[in-house]
C-alpha cells in the first residue's frame, strides 16, 4: 500500500500546487487590473454602465444639493433650499388646495425642472384657476419619476399630472455613491437595478466588466424597457384610484426628424406605442417642434449641443398646441 499511497501523493500534489499557483495568479492579476483602473480611469464602466458625469462635475443646478438614496439612486435633499418636502420646487402656494382651483403637478427631469414649458403653459392658461407645481429633478427617469412622485409628490393631492417624457428617459434607477472627499457619482447601468449587486458595481472594475458581457445589451435594453413601461403603468393606476388625470408630453429631440439618431426615432415609436396600448392620454410635441423649426426659430436652449431642451420660443410653441388640443380642459376644481 506505501508505494502506491507514494505514488497518489506524486500525482495529486503536484495538481494541487498548480491550481494554487492557477488561482494565486488570477486573484494578482484581478487586483492589478483594479489597483490600474482606480489610478488611471477611476469612473470607467468598462460595458456595464454609462457615467452621468455632470454630478461629478459639479450639478447642472449650482443650487441645488443632492443625496443618495436607494429608492432612485439619488434625489435632491427635500425641505430646505430649492425643494419642498414635498419634492416640488418651493412656491407661493399653501399646502390646503383651493376650492375652485386645480392643482397641476408637472413631473420630469431636466426638461421639466428648467420650467420653459411649465412657464409657457401658465402664459396660456393663466393662474386664476390652476396651480402650478414642478417637481423635475435634473437627470430623472421616468422610473425615479414614478418613484419620486409615490413617496414625495402625491401626499399634494394634484387633480392632474403632467409627466414629461423624454426619449432618453428609457432608463433604471442609475447607482450613486459619494466618494471619500464628497463628489457624487452617478451611473445609469445597462442593466434593471434589480440585477445588480451595487456595492460590487462600485467596488469592482472587474464587476463592472463581467456585466458588459453579461449578455447581448439588446436584451438588457428590452428588460429596461418593459421596467419603464410597468413604471407608467403603476403611475396611471396610482393616479386614476386618486381620482386625477395622468397626461404625457412626449418631447422629441429638438432637431429636424431626418436628423434624429435611429434609436431616438425607435425610443419615439416604442413610447408612443406604450402608451397607447396602456391606454394613458398623452401628446406627441413632435408637431409644434415642426412648426417651430418651419417658422426658423431658435428651438433649444444656449449651448445644448444635444438638442434636449427646448429654448422659451420652442416651449411657447408647444403651450400653444397643447392648449388647441386642451390640455387642461375637463379637469374639475376640487
Amino acid at each position: 500500500m506505501l508505494p502506491l499511497r507514494n505514488s497518489l501523493r506524486t500525482k495529486i500534489l503536484p495538481a494541487v500546487l498548480l491550481l494554487i499557483v492557477v488561482a494565486l495568479s488570477s486573484v494578482i492579476s484581478i487586483l492589478a487590473i483594479e489597483v490600474f483602473h482606480r489610478l488611471k480611469a477611476p469612473y470607467r464602466t468598462l460595458g456595464g454602465a454609462q457615467e452621468l458625469p455632470q454630478f461629478r462635475r459639479g450639478a447642472p443646478d449650482k443650487l441645488s444639493a443632492f443625496v443618495v438614496d436607494p429608492d432612485f439612486g439619488f434625489r435632491p435633499i427635500l425641505g430646505s433650499g430649492n425643494y419642498t418636502r414635498f419634492g416640488t420646487l418651493a412656491n407661493d402656494y399653501s399646502e390646503t388646495k383651493r376650492p375652485g382651483v386645480v392643482r397641476l403637478l408637472f413631473i420630469g427631469d431636466s426638461v421639466t425642472r428648467r420650467g420653459q414649458i411649465v412657464e409657457a403653459l401658465r402664459a396660456q392658461y393663466g393662474s386664476q384657476h390652476y396651480e402650478y407645481w414642478n417637481a423635475g429633478v435634473e437627470s430623472f427617469n421616468t422610473v425615479q419619476e414614478v418613484a419620486y412622485y409615490k413617496r414625495f409628490n402625491r401626499p399634494i393631492q394634484p387633480d392632474h399630472v403632467i409627466l414629461t417624457f423624454h426619449l432618453n428617459d428609457f432608463e433604471t434607477t442609475p447607482v450613486a455613491f459619494r466618494e471619500a472627499d464628497g463628489t457624487l457619482v452617478v451611473y445609469a447601468p445597462n442593466w434593471p437595478i434589480q440585477r445588480l449587486n451595487p456595492w460590487l458595481f462600485r467596488h469592482s472594475y472587474t464587476y463592472r466588466y463581467w456585466l458588459g458581457l453579461l449578455s447581448p445589451r439588446k436584451a438588457a435594453r428590452s428588460e429596461i424597457i418593459e421596467q419603464v413601461r410597468d413604471s407608467l403603468a403603476d403611475l396611471s393606476r396610482g393616479i386614476a384610484r386618486d381620482n386625477a388625470r395622468l397626461t404625457v408630453l412626449v418631447l422629441p429631440i429638438l432637431r429636424p426628424l431626418n436628423d434624429w439618431k435611429p434609436e431616438y426615432r425607435e425610443y419615439r415609436r416604442l413610447i408612443l406605442e406604450m402608451l397607447e396600448s396602456l391606454r394613458i392620454r398623452h401628446f406627441d410635441l413632435l408637431t409644434p417642434l415642426k412648426e417651430a423649426l418651419a417658422d426658423g426659430v431658435i428651438v433649444t436652449e444656449n449651448g445644448d449641443d444635444l438638442f434636449w431642451h427646448p429654448s422659451r420660443d420652442a416651449a411657447y410653441y408647444f403651450a400653444k398646441y397643447l392648449r388647441i388640443q386642451q390640455l387642461l380642459e375637463g379637469i374639475d376644481a376640487p
